[in-house]
């Protein structure tokens, strides 16, 4: 089971204006929109959010239990909530392995659980300062990933939000494919 300190991240998309309804739902809680202070702040309410989201806090709970925060997942970490959405503003952007330049949507688990489902693997250095990745699918949290080296980053200059990091097409696939509810993960 997860313990400690955490953070959720959500799709804004999912909600209607996401950071508002953060603030009046968990107002003990503090919303961080990734693109906030980037050239895409303009949407930021609608990209990944992250929220503080320890063990036992009401955040944490209602991700726990599936009722307000659906679709997101939760980030075991012992990482700053600064230092969390700086790491994860430079993955939002990844590579394919032909260099070409995407986004990736990591605030909504739908399709991590379809690249959890297909086995995919993320680089080493991808989740820096994560120790487990958990995601919540029908009632039931898991483990999806586990990250045995989280001191290695893998994107560590800092570039806003130019990609750093290559995926493989078998996550990349795995990422993208779709079902009846999910949105594509790529841009």
């Amino acid at each position: 089971m997860p313990n400690g300190n955490g953070a959720i991240l959500l799709d804004g998309a999912r909600y209607e204006s996401a950071t508002a309804w953060l603030y009046q739902c968990f107002p003990s809680h503090q919303p961080r929109p990734l693109l906030l202070g980037t050239a895409y702040e303009p949407i930021a309410d609608a990209g990944p959010i992250l929220l503080d989201a320890p063990v036992g806090s009401m955040a944490y709970d209602a991700w726990r239990h599936g009722t307000e925060i659906k679709d997101g997942l939760w980030l075991e970490s012992d990482a700053s909530m600064d230092d969390l959405q700086h790491i994860l503003q430079r993955r939002l952007r990844i590579f394919t392995p032909e260099h070409r330049e995407l986004w990736l949507r990591l605030g909504d688990a739908r399709p991590l659980y379809q690249a959890w489902q297909r086995e995919g693997q993320w680089p080493v250095g991808f989740w820096h300062r994560i120790s487990r990745i958990w995601l919540h699918h029908e009632g039931t949290i898991f483990c999806a990933w586990q990250n045995e080296q989280p001191e290695k980053e893998g994107a560590p200059a800092e570039l806003d939000l130019a990609a750093q990091m290559t995926l493989d097409w078998r996550l990349l696939e795995a990422l993208a494919e779709q079902d009846d509810t999910a949105q594509e993960a790529l841009l």
